[in-house]
């Protein structure tokens, strides 16, 4: 069954989440009070539709259920981002994620209890999108249009076997570049040593070649 997110705000980067979740084959929601936003993103996510967040008869009549995570981008609009993490945390979304202008905003939301909380200056919308499409990936970076570095839990098959023995570089066309454990990162991790569950692995690939890992 495909994830089912919702995006208030379809700014640049509200609209490049959006994207990003939608064409990694979840359902994407976006909400905003310009329809000519709205206009501009329906034809790239499953349902767009233009709401005042701070009207609860308009945000009832979004049809909200079943909703894996939300965004909330606005971080002009302080009011707004307030009221629409109040909103969304009464209605038990699993997973909400904030945008916050300032340090203040974001202890405000942390209080509503937001799940996580981004500054527009330390994050872009598909770095975004990625982490909420599938949180198995703990961070990814871009750093290019084609590839990225990927912070990632070891997938269970992977678990108790040693680079040598997997040949990603071979067989996936990506390169482990560190592994992390409760006492730091290891650089250049041993190719034979087993891999154990609680460590996170530092990978270099073709963005395609990447999201397989959570196939």
């Amino acid at each position: 069954m495909k994830k089912r997110y919702v995006v208030f705000g379809v700014d640049r980067f509200g609209a490049a989440v959006a994207r990003t979740l939608e064409k990694g084959g979840s359902q994407v929601i976006a909400v905003d009070i310009d329809p000519a936003k709205i206009q501009i993103i329906s034809e790239d996510v499953s349902y767009a539709m233009t709401a005042d967040v701070l009207d609860p008869d308009a945000i009832d009549g979004l049809g909200l259920r079943n909703i894996d995570g939300a965004v909330i981008t606005m971080v002009d609009h302080m009011e707004a981002s307030i009221v629409t993490a109040m909103t969304c945390i009464d209605m038990h979304i699993p997973y909400v994620l904030a945008r916050a202008k300032n340090e203040v905003h974001g202890r405000i939301l942390e209080k509503l209890g937001v799940d996580r909380i981004i500054y527009p200056e330390q994050e872009m919308g598909t770095r975004v999108g990625k982490f909420m499409d599938d949180r198995d990936f703990m961070d990814w970076i871009t750093l290019s249009p084609d590839y990225s570095l990927v912070e990632v839990r070891i997938p269970k098959e992977w678990i108790g076997r040693s680079l040598m023995e997997l040949e990603l570089r071979k067989k996936c066309s990506f390169n482990v570049v560190g592994l992390k454990n409760e006492d730091g990162i290891i650089v250049t991790p041993d190719p034979d040593m087993k891999l154990p569950g609680n460590v996170m692995m530092y990978i270099i690939g073709h963005n395609e070649d990447l999201e397989k890992i959570k196939d």
